[in-house]
């Protein structure tokens, strides 16, 4: 891969894609529950590894720092996460290979349809 980026072989693709794909789940999932429910919202805001613990039952690790914001109708926040990381020769670890394969992607999966389903209940729909 070169230093720009621009060279990106379809695995690198197709690894950036699902990484996404998790990340989004995740959070689409969390803000959502975060718009149906006021109580989580400022659970979410005061102590936000454990309002994520208690609602979707994902751990976070201790090394992992979770910083809420919440974002004003007259600003946008964007956020890049870290790339992830291919190894040398362009080679996907075994854990990367294990999120391409529906790891990471299943829970991302679980969770969002968890969090839909419940507030289609809670709106009647």
């Amino acid at each position: 891969m070169t230093q720009s980026g621009s060279n990106l072989s379809n695995q690198e693709l197709e690894l950036f894609e699902e990484e996404l794909k998790s990340r989004f789940g995740i959070e689409s999932a969390i803000i959502a529950k975060a718009w149906a429910d006021d109580n989580f919202r400022q659970e979410l805001l005061n102590d936000p590894k454990r309002a994520i613990a208690q609602t979707f039952q994902l751990e976070i690790p201790d090394n992992i720092e979770v910083q809420v914001l919440e974002e004003p109708a007259t600003t946008f926040y964007l956020t890049i996460p870290p790339k992830p990381f291919i190894g040398a020769g362009g080679e996907l670890s075994d854990e990367q290979l294990e999120a391409v394969a529906g790891g990471w992607v299943k829970v991302a999966a679980q969770v969002a349809y968890s969090v839909y389903s419940g507030i289609k209940g809670c709106l009647g729909l």
